[in-house]
């Protein structure tokens, strides 16, 4: 069939063999699960062996794009990276900008397929239909910024590069996968890869899109360029920001964590996202994005002269920031630009070291184990040189690597002491300081994660905001935006756009550019977002995941708030659960019931996986 929106090929490659197959991309899927995740959720919930190793030959990898990916849409950049994932033991999305999606869709593959695992380093070149495996032996060991630079060079600067560092290679549960300064960063992608010995993926496509109605589509595109261009977040905040813009209203509502989840607030003023911005050079954006928010940052002066970074993010700012109770923005910097060099998940990082400052203070850990580093409460030096020991895994960087919920199983007291929730460690949000934060938390598929549901923005950001505190509605909203953003990280489209547009505006750009009927109402794409939801809940129910899991650390029920806004908050996440499972059609072990399975249309699919 000739395709709209959607490149319609896939292309699997078998690295255990060195086959390359190339197929039609499935009508049925496209329609029943839009593109990005949705394609991730449905090839691994049909195709991974059950129970299997996340870093075994068995384990694959999906990168899946969306219909926008590649169009004229503002903001469609986006590329989904789907596998089991090793810091969790369960599902794992990713989703990064950039140009490397796109370059996928005009290479003519909406969807690459890496299965098996190579004996020696390799790295998978694409172009168009020339498709090849070939040795990566003078790139292992190298870090992602000088391999990305090197095959630039090798190849041409208009080919687009993903690639792993040095913690991928060694298997490190907190690597990433970087694609030219954008991460695919949490839950440990970048082990995978390394597992395949996959070292790089390099690709360039001289191919195009079609739109199933370009006039409509173009129409519609215009109105959402400006909409984005009209609203204070996409047209002027984020642009000289980025995603510090939330900085100074996260310590205003007392939702910004310090010193390990210990406390609200630090002494002096905070780091706010005018003292950031201070440090950046230039902004930078992702495919056909006016929003800008990414930025270069530079230090020009001090310790860290010459430390760069494409950021640093407001995620990275809290973890290496006031999660360490560190206020020097240069080091922040540092430390960013140090994870992406080798591959590692910045959050995951700057919660490790964190972490390590709480158990030193309490006496848990002393310089016997940390090879002589002293961790107390913003020590800078310590903080970098634990960067560099956890890329390389050397000494006692091994077991930082491991991640939270490993260190708090082997340092004597340290159990319950981390911010986790399945093995990942959490982001820059209280859960005390708000209540729909917590189950989003405890619910999230992938672990403990702001970017499957971020109830905030009802909770204090709108017109008629519910609070922080209250718990009427927190379910709704939470399974609401749940599955808008499953579609949304389905489409190709970026969440930041997302949160602008309306879905009386995205639905015409999907069905526009798309012309398939499964998508051509905001109903029916919103109902994909459940049933993708639902496909990731029975998948990761598979590998073992049980109601008791779908909880936070207990610290957050028993220790109050000290201080702050929020003073003498606690929360208790069970009540909100329930009423969560009741909400989403699960029974009371938060299992889909047969109900919601035959009115997804997923029945017959559930029942053939148990088999």
């Amino acid at each position: 069939m000739e395709w709209s929106g959607y490149a319609g090929k896939v292309l699997e490659v078998d690295l255990t063999s060195g086959s390359i197959t190339i197929n039609e991309l499935d009508r049925d899927m496209a329609e029943q699960f839009v593109g990005g995740k949705g394609f991730g959720a449905s090839i691994l919930y049909d195709r991974l062996p059950a129970g299997c190793d996340p870093l075994s030959p068995e384990n694959m990898i999906v990168l899946a794009t969306g219909p926008l990916t590649g169009t004229s849409v503002a903001a469609s950049g986006r590329l989904e990276l789907c596998t089991k994932g090793p810091a969790t033991n369960l599902w794992l999305d990713c989703n990064a900008g950039g140009s490397f999606g796109p370059e996928l869709k005009y290479a003519g593959y909406d969807v690459l397929i890496i299965t098996g695992a190579a004996s020696e380093p390799v790295m998978l070149v694409i172009e168009d239909d020339d498709v090849r495996l070939v040795s990566a032996d003078e790139y292992w060991g190298q870090d992602t910024l000088e391999t990305s630079r090197r095959l630039k060079a090798e190849f041409g600067g208009d080919y687009r590069v993903t690639c792993i560092g040095q913690a991928g290679e060694l298997l490190s549960p907190l690597a990433s996968v970087q694609t030219e300064y954008r991460s695919f960063g949490r839950g440990g992608a970048g082990a995978v890869m390394g597992s395949k010995k996959l070292k790089a993926i390099v690709v360039n496509g001289s191919g195009g899109l079609r739109a199933a109605d370009s006039a409509k589509l173009d129409m519609m595109i215009r109105e959402a360029a400006n909409e984005l261009a009209n609203s204070p977040d996409t047209g002027s905040a984020r642009p000289e920001f980025g995603t510090n813009v939330l900085l100074s209203l996260m310590e205003y509502t007392g939702i910004h964590p310090n010193k390990n989840f210990q406390q609200s607030t630090l002494e002096g003023e905070p780091v706010t996202e005018l003292e950031v911005s201070r440090y950046f050079d230039r902004s930078r954006a992702c495919f056909a994005c006016p929003i800008r928010c990414s930025k270069i940052a530079r230090v020009k002066e001090g310790r860290f002269k010459g430390a760069f970074t494409e950021g640093p993010e407001y995620e990275t700012v809290w973890a290496f920031g006031g999660h360490c109770a560190n206020k020097d923005i240069p080091t922040i910097i540092e430390a960013e630009h140090v994870c992406d060099a080798y591959g590692l998940d910045a959050v995951s990082v700057g919660n490790v070291i964190g972490f390590l400052m709480d158990c030193w203070e309490r006496g848990f850990i002393t310089a016997e184990d940390t090879a002589g580093l002293e961790f107390t409460w913003g020590n800078v030096e310590a903080m970098i040189e634990a960067v560099h020991l956890m890329g390389k895994r050397e000494g006692p960087g091994m077991d930082w690597s491991m991640g939270v919920r490993y260190l708090e199983g082997i340092i004597p007291g340290a159990a319950g002491l981390g911010g986790h929730v399945k093995g990942l460690e959490l982001p820059a949000y209280d859960p005390r300081a708000s209540k729909a934060m917590a189950l989003a938390y405890a619910t999230s598929d992938r672990g403990g994660c702001h970017l499957r549901s971020w109830p905030i923005s009802e909770e204090v950001m709108v017109q008629n905001p519910l609070g922080q505190h209250t718990l009427e509605f927190k379910p709704e909203v939470v399974k609401g935006q749940q599955d808008f953003y499953s579609l949304i990280n389905s489409s190709g489209l970026c969440l930041f756009a997302a949160f602008v547009l309306t879905m009386e505006q995205i639905a015409p750009l999907m069905e526009y550019a798309t012309g398939l009927p499964g998508l051509d109402s905001a109903d029916k794409l919103i109902a994909a977002g459940e049933r993708i939801n639902t496909l990731v809940r029975l998948f990761n129910l598979r590998e073992g995941l049980t109601a008791d899991q779908d909880t936070i650390p207990d610290r957050f029920r028993t220790d109050p708030l000290p201080d702050g806004p929020c003073k003498g908050e606690t929360v208790d996440v069970a009540q909100l659960v329930s009423a969560y499972y009741c909400l989403r059609e699960w029974d009371s072990e938060g299992r889909p019931t047969e109900e919601l399975l035959n009115k997804l249309g997923l029945a017959e699919r559930s029942a053939a996986s148990q088999q």
